[in-house]
């Protein structure tokens, strides 16, 4: 009986050692890198993105080929189990770099866990997982070696951490490039104002009409009649567009 205590006791001590733990995850996606910074309750992934704006028009003589418009934009995202919230800085689109910051509680995305599919990522032990997240379908490895609920991006909801993401239709592959434990704590990010997803879609529709007409007016200085039919916005999150 003692030693079974003993063991039960070694185990608390190693859990809660791990849950105690804050750590750095790097992420690679195509060109993008993201650093995630998290503990057992709350994280938050720092990315510096490429803005690309380009337009192609028949009607202006403009086509794919013309040389798009970039910035360079950092945005993050953030989670806390405890306070039940999120924060998501989002870009406005329309030719501009203007940001804003959503509000939201949280929904933990539904997962389907295929624990016969095992293999290893930096030298952790990794199960696959299937789920539908902000419009997409996603295949995702994660590590119950790290037992928390974090992620890259809005990718969360596993009880271990997501080391790899890929989009069924090829958009979103996001892999974990290091990991390693730190001092540092994920702290809230500061922010003066926030708006719920309702508000940020009536922001960027405004955002897009502004775009329009600005390229509308590029056609009136060309004396040529334009009528911009479609914008896409190839963005992960597509339930921010629908």
């Amino acid at each position: 009986m003692k030693k079974l205590l003993l063991f039960l006791v070694y185990c608390y001590c190693i859990v809660f050692s791990i849950s105690a733990q804050n750590y750095i995850a790097e992420y690679q996606s195509g060109k993008t890198k993201g650093k995630l910074l998290f503990d057992a309750v709350s994280w938050r992934y720092d990315v510096t993105d490429l803005l690309e704006i380009s337009v192609k028009s028949d009607d202006m003589g403009v086509d794919e080929n013309s040389s798009p418009s970039a910035k360079s934009i950092s945005t993050f995202n953030y989670r806390s189990l405890d306070k039940n919230e999120y924060l998501d800085e989002e870009l406005l689109y329309g030719g501009t770099s203007k940001s804003c910051v959503i509000r939201g509680e949280l929904e933990k995305p539904e997962w389907n866990i295929l624990s016969d599919s095992v293999k290893t990522i930096e030298s952790y032990t990794c199960l696959m997982a299937k789920g539908f997240v902000r419009g997409r379908n996603y295949i995702v490895w994660f590590t119950p070696d790290i037992p928390v609920s974090a992620g890259p991006w809005k990718l969360w909801g596993l009880p271990g951490l997501i080391m790899d993401a890929r989009s069924d239709d090829g958009l979103v592959s996001i892999s974990l490039t290091s990991l390693k434990q730190t001092d540092l704590l994920p702290q809230r990010p500061t922010v003066k104002n926030t708006v719920t997803p309702a508000e940020f879609k009536a922001q960027l529709n405004e955002a897009l009409k502004k775009f329009t007409r600005k390229i509308q007016g590029l056609a009136i200085d060309r004396n040529t009649e334009v009528n911009v039919t479609n914008i896409n916005i190839n963005h992960p999150d597509k339930s921010l567009f629908e």
